[in-house]
């Protein structure tokens, strides 16, 4: 299932006292505590509850820029994978010894990201001590928050500071993501497939010009609309022709089209019931994914084809065409049939673009499609699939780490990207997946 706890990603030098850290401040010892540095190599993702909330906290390896160090370039990229991924990151600093050139590195990409940062001054059971380390501060990431991991001081306020910062679920609560405040929509489709006459059904008024002439919508208009599904931000674009067919002011129509895809987050591929499913819808839905959207077809003006629409054909056509393989819906913007239909799925699909996926929900199903396929071999090397984790939303992102890329086949490409969007019904929803080859 999808996770929509709030992710707190917890950074560092090594031995700077995080995973002691994540302990104390989720009453457990899952994270693995060593006096050695650099025991945590890989990520941890541990629940945490405070205040009746609850959270995601991902306890990460010691940054070490040292490239002599065991596994230093590995432990990097998952740190920087995880910081990605994160609502909020607790840098925890080592407030007794001080500054290491590690941490102004840590910081620096920090910076970067540009996500709410708390800094954690560890290690500190007297916070007076605090005031014999001003350097803390030239990190550039605000007031120090003062604990101390062994003993717990300080790590209420640190969880209180987290919770302000990103709110955070309470147990039980959906684990889908609200859908943002208003979804972007694109209506796109071939010439006169009824888009306008869909888009005024849904608005209720007749806010675009409506006519049989095919072409008669030059531009992209946004409206927005609340309904009892969701609040939308409609696009209702020209008609989309193929590009080399396209001169003049139509041309320019195009590009609008084009470019409302790429402010959209969900596109709406209109199709004419009274015309055959062809290379043109299925090149207009190919832009759509193209430009990250995720996709619904609707299949219009079935008041006009009296019983013969065969849906069947579309929706098998759509399933082996198509990469999103999204869902087919029949609608009429006269009798409104189906509208309603059309914007559940549209909110769904805001939602699962929106969404992440708990990473061991995502190596659970890693493990169990590398076992129902061989993996790819070259020249006497197998493919070797090490672990998956979620990096970015909106489209979602996924990167695996494996031992070699160039062992990544185009239809084992697609294989995976099939079987997880099967896993975690993510049809119409696209997926960009990563192959990253181990350092």
């Amino acid at each position: 299932m999808m996770n929509a706890l709030p992710v707190v990603v917890v950074v560092g030098s090594p031995n700077a006292g995080k995973s002691t850290l994540v302990n104390r401040l989720s009453g457990s010892r899952q994270a693995v505590v060593h006096e050695t540095p650099g025991v945590t190599r890989d990520r941890k993702e541990i629940e945490v509850e405070w205040g009746g909330r609850s959270l995601l906290m991902i306890d990460t390896g010691g940054y070490d820029t040292n490239e002599d160090s065991p596994y230093a370039g590995h432990i990097r990229e998952q740190v920087e994978l995880a910081i990605a991924s994160a609502d909020v990151v607790v840098f925890v600093v080592d407030g007794r010894s001080g500054l290491v050139g590690d941490d102004h590195e840590i910081a620096a990409v920090l910076r970067r990201a540009r996500l709410p940062v708390l800094l954690a001054a560890n290690k500190l059971d007297d916070p007076a001590v605090l005031v014999a380390a001003p350097d803390l501060y030239q990190l550039g990431l605000g007031e120090p928050v003062i604990v101390s991991a062994v003993h717990g001081l300080g790590t209420g306020d640190l969880l209180d500071r987290i919770l302000a910062e990103v709110g955070a679920q309470r147990p039980g609560e959906a684990e889908l993501p609200d859908a943002p405040a208003e979804i972007p929509v694109a209506l796109v489709g071939r010439p006169n497939a009824g888009k306008s006459s869909l888009f005024n059904a849904i608005v209720g008024s007749q806010r675009t010009i409506v006519s049989d002439i095919a072409g008669t919508t030059r531009d992209s208009i946004d409206t927005a609309v609340t309904t009892p599904e969701g609040t939308f931000r409609f696009i209702d674009t020209a008609g989309m022709r193929k590009a080399a067919k396209v001169s003049g002011v139509e041309y320019y129509s195009y590009l609008r089209s084009v470019q409302s895809l790429d402010r959209a987050q969900v596109a709406v591929i209109v199709v004419d019931a009274t015309m055959r499913f062809g290379e043109l819808d299925l090149s207009i839905a190919a832009e759509a994914t193209r430009r990250d959207c995720a996709t619904v077809i609707a299949v219009n003006k079935t008041d006009l084809t009296e019983g013969d629409l065969d849906l069947e054909e579309i929706e098998g056509i759509a399933r082996r065409k198509l990469r999103q393989r999204p869902l087919v819906i029949p609608v009429s913007a006269v009798t409104r049939r189906g509208l309603k239909q059309v914007l559940s799925v549209v909110a769904a699909l805001g939602a699962k673009y929106a969404a992440h996926i708990s990473t061991g929900e995502l190596n659970r199903a890693l493990a169990v499609l590398s076992a129902d396929r061989p993996l790819p071999m070259k020249r006497g090397k197998r493919l070797k699939m090490y672990y998956i984790a979620q990096f970015g939303t909106s489209p979602p992102r996924f990167a695996i780490e494996v031992n070699d890329r160039t062992l990544v086949t185009r239809d084992f490409g697609f294989f995976v990207e099939n079987r997880l969007r099967a896993r975690f019904e993510m049809d119409g929803v696209p997926l960009i997946i990563d192959f990253k080859g181990k350092k």
